[in-house]
């Protein structure tokens, strides 16, 4: 198995628990994610494949601990992110509005329920424990993003992201999954999986 169908099986197992946990939250609409892509990209192209370093985006960002340590984020454009406070508060408004503390705390468990769902189906795959902390939340640029809410991530030279879509009352959700375990961390993962040689 190659470490990207890998990645890409972990989304789509990550995704079915994602799915319940905001379905739920979003009480009884019509939710669909799906995972249409996984990429290993250097640190500077990662930055720029999730909206280019100029582009507003929401990143909800955590730190994980336990058997294997790293970082991992939530990250979407600005405009997906809006949506999604809509849709869980049934508000509108100007985006000062729209994020405020209801609608950044509504963001922060939106990252923490997706991340969540995609690091209980790593460790349910492993046997690791890996306990996530509490989320933070930055609302910036993405270069500014990654330098700061991601400054603590130990990143060798490669970033892992799984692309998320979003489908919820015939809108179009755009999101990131990033996975920041260094190399020696991942390899504790491959090693769980007996996966050394992919």
């Amino acid at each position: 198995m190659e470490r990207l169908d890998f990645l890409r099986e972990l989304g789509n197992i990550g995704i079915g628990h994602a799915t319940t946990a905001l379905s739920e939250m979003l009480q009884g609409k019509l939710l669909r994610l799906v995972v249409p892509d996984a990429r290993i990209l250097p640190f500077e192209e990662a930055a720029a494949y999730i909206g280019g370093l100029d582009e507003i985006v929401a990143g909800i960002f955590m730190q994980i601990s336990g058997d294997v340590t790293g970082h991992m984020a939530f990250i979407l454009p600005i405009e997906s992110a809006r949506t999604l406070v809509e849709l869980l508060t049934q508000r509108h408004g100007t985006d000062e509005e729209i994020f405020d503390e209801l609608g950044r705390s509504a963001l922060e468990e939106i990252g923490n329920i997706m991340i969540t769902s995609y690091l209980n189906a790593l460790s349910a795959l492993t046997d690791l424990v890996m306990s996530p902390s509490i989320p933070a939340l930055a609302i910036d640029m993405a270069g500014a993003v990654w330098e700061s809410v991601l400054a603590g991530a130990l990143v060798d030279e490669a970033v892992t992201i799984i692309r998320t879509d979003f489908s919820a009352d015939g809108v179009d959700i755009g999101g990131n999954i990033v996975l920041l375990p260094d190399e020696e961390e991942f390899q504790k993962i491959e090693h769980a999986l007996g996966l050394e040689d992919f």
